[in-house]
């Protein structure tokens, strides 16, 4: 890349052919790689926003962009797939020879940014782009571009988002197991967890889920299954919250996320309750890891992002951002005091519907107690309060507001009677 004055250019081998008969209309496209800086340097994301009702992508998901980022750790991964871009023809020069198939050529492009405005548009590959620019920009990407005139190429650009975005569908299991491939289908599921958070659908979704969630933290090792032999989180615990996670995607608009928006949540609990990380064996230990605990836990946080985002008039949050997601689970464990996980309650048999769904209620009285000035164990029905070690245990008073009812109705019953 050279600079001259405030024109940066980037220069590229690439091959420039048309599909279509050009009389048509249809757009020419150039074909080559370039590093995920040079892409996220010269080539811009027009969102679908409120205040941006052309944008021709939807938002930037950041537990997408970390997931690619994540996906790269394993030098053996690499991504085939092109990242499609839209290029201002003004801000293209291609130099070049007729290719042996005598349909494109093959030469040199040079790509002219002046100044911040960037000559491209991604179409499809967002996350791509800017997951591999997160873990090293130096990584190139197979790149796809059609030219048009900037603002004049705007049916096109949506055209093609809504082609691509609208015609892939999910490979069936069936599909997968009929390959006819040699490969070790253990190692490769195992690899496809651990490096993409996705199986190869050889096995069911829940134990997949489970093979993900043990191999990476918070949870690392931590699931009580025959390949941990330290393990102590009962599996159907994890199970059942992921379960959760996904019943309410579509409401928190998290699809295709839950994984990662399950881990966010339980990665922010064990730094808000790091001395509570633990296994519970004994009255007094910590109870935040047993399974009612683990599936109310995650049950309330869900109910809190989705109650945000009934109270929100102007664009609602972003829950595939994960400082969002941080955000509302700290100011829930803030409301939960460590004392309620090592506390004895009352209740012993949670482990059913009726007991998980007291223990979730328990939840809301201690963050409404929390939130009115309260002791945090007032009403909570699972808590014996005289048995809570290091507290002391104050009735609560009549309110302030109460009290001064009273005085005036005394008052006003007294003048009554003078008259």
């Amino acid at each position: 890349m050279s600079k001259k004055s405030a024109v940066a250019q980037y220069k590229y081998s690439a091959l420039r052919y048309s599909q279509r008969d050009n009389n048509a209309g249809a757009p020419a496209f150039l074909i080559f790689h370039a590093s995920a800086d040079d892409i996220t340097n010269w080539a811009d994301v027009d969102r679908l926003s409120p205040d941006n009702h052309t944008g021709a992508q939807r938002p930037l998901q950041l537990l997408k962009v970390r997931k690619v980022g994540k996906y790269f750790k394993d030098p053996k991964n690499t991504i085939p797939t092109s990242i499609v871009i839209a290029l201002d023809e003004a801000a293209v020069k291609f130099t070049g020879a007729k290719d042996p198939s005598g349909v494109g050529e093959q030469g040199t492009l040079t790509i002219s940014q002046n100044g911040q405005e960037k000559p491209g548009l991604i179409i499809d590959g967002q996350h791509r782009a800017f997951g591999a620019a997160q873990y090293s920009g130096d990584i190139h990407l197979n790149v796809v571009a059609f030219l048009g005139e900037k603002n004049k190429s705007d049916a096109e650009r949506a055209f093609q988002f809504v082609v691509i975005n609208n015609t892939a569908s999910r490979v069936k299991k069936d599909h997968i197991k009929a390959l006819n491939l040699s490969y070790d289908k253990q190692k490769l599921n195992k690899r496809l967890i651990e490096s993409a958070g996705l199986a190869l659908a050889m096995n069911d979704q829940k134990y997949d889920d489970l093979q993900a969630i043990n191999g990476v933290e918070p949870f690392k090792g931590l699931l009580k299954i025959p390949t941990n032999a330290n393990g102590f989180i009962a599996p159907n615990a994890i199970e059942g919250a992921m379960a959760e996670t996904r019943d309410r995607s579509s409401l928190l608009a998290i699809e295709d996320l839950e994984l990662e928006v399950f881990l966010a949540i339980w990665a922010k609990i064990r730094n808000e309750y790091s001395s509570l990380w633990s296994e519970f064996k004994n009255p007094g230990d910590s109870r935040l890891l047993i399974k009612v605990s683990i599936f109310a836990l995650t049950i309330f946080v869900l109910e809190t992002m989705h109650a945000k985002l009934l109270s929100e008039d102007s664009a609602p949050t972003d829950f595939t951002d994960q400082g969002e997601i941080e955000a509302v689970v700290k100011r829930t464990t803030d409301r939960i005091p460590e004392a309620f996980w090592t506390a004895d309650w009352k209740l012993k048999e949670l482990d059913t519907a009726v007991g998980r769904q007291q223990l979730v209620d328990a939840l809301k009285v201690i963050v409404s107690n929390s939130r009115n000035g309260k002791s945090w164990y007032d009403n909570v029905p699972l808590i014996d309060p005289t048995l809570l070690k290091g507290q002391k245990y104050e009735a609560a008073a009549p309110k302030p507001k109460a009290a001064k009812k009273v005085k005036k109705a005394k008052a006003v019953k007294a003048a009554a009677k003078k008259h």
